[in-house]
């Protein structure tokens, strides 16, 4: 699959599905051609034993290189923004479980595609076998739930949004991650993409889900991180993007593409 660009940087790889069949989440698509391929396969990464699955195969066979490093940095930026000292937190459709490794022992990772759940749990990472509709946890366990880039690829948005309520403790924060209609030729490069989100769609989604509050804004602008990581780093990558967040976001620089909703029980 072709990358789409976002942030200026880097590609909607993070999340994007190869042909075959899987929704973001690793659950059939909308006209049932999804399914659960083989007993087993091995990858570049080593073998699986059980189902496999193909975004499973795609997201194992893509996680090394400069989109890897990059999302350990934005897992860094929405870690330490809104969930540092926090936990148990969910992390819903983890990818590349980038958000899970900022703290392995208080996040938990939920995923549906058994080859994902299997090849990171094997690395000591808490994961579990699950879906945004269909959460494996009692009502009230989390202090927090981080969902990125996986509304957009669901029939029904609403309903997850009414199960990550229930299983946040009173108070607890989500976080949704979720492009925009400002350029629908991206949007629509990835085939699983259903919908974008707007501020006041947002607003009527964490309303649907049971919420009572809500904070809607658009990503930092970081453009130039993939250069700017190349020649100096993570950590001079992290500082940009804080710089991007807490600067230039108030002169109006922002990244018009993406949309993060923080919403509260």
């Amino acid at each position: 699959m072709n990358p789409v660009k976002i942030f200026g940087t880097l590609s909607h790889s993070f999340h994007s599905t190869p042909r075959g069949g899987l929704a973001r989440d690793g659950g059939p698509l909308p006209d049932g051609r999804g399914s659960v391929s083989g007993s087993g396969a091995v990858t570049d990464r080593g073998s699986v034993t059980g189902p496999t699955t193909p975004y499973g195969q795609y997201i194992l066979n893509t996680d090394e290189g400069i989109v890897g490093q990059i999302e350990m940095v934005w897992g860094r930026f929405w870690y330490e923004s809104r969930f540092q000292g926090t936990q148990p937190v969910a992390d819903v459709g983890p990818g590349r479980c980038w958000f899970t490794r900022q703290n392995p022992s208080g996040i938990v990772a939920i995923d549906n595609a058994p080859d994902l759940v299997e090849h990171y749990a094997a690395q000591q990472l808490q994961i579990t076998l699950g879906n945004a509709y269909e959460i494996p946890f009692p009502d009230a366990y989390f202090e927090g739930v981080f969902c990125c880039w996986l509304l957009e690829h669901l029939p029904d948005p609403a309903r997850a949004m009414v199960e990550f309520h229930r299983v946040l403790k009173p108070g607890g924060l989500c976080t949704i991650v979720v492009p925009t209609p400002v350029n629908m030729v991206a949007f629509y490069e990835d085939y699983t993409h259903i919908r974008p989100f707007t501020v006041p769609s947002l607003r009527q989604l964490a309303a649907a889900g049971g919420f009572t509050r809500a904070r809607t804004e658009n990503l930092p602008w970081t453009r130039g991180m993939r250069y700017l990581y190349r020649r100096l780093g993570a950590q001079a990558s992290y500082r940009y993007m804080l710089f991007g967040d807490r600067y230039l976001r108030r002169l109006g620089v922002r990244n018009r593409c993406h949309l993060v909703m923080d919403a509260w029980k």
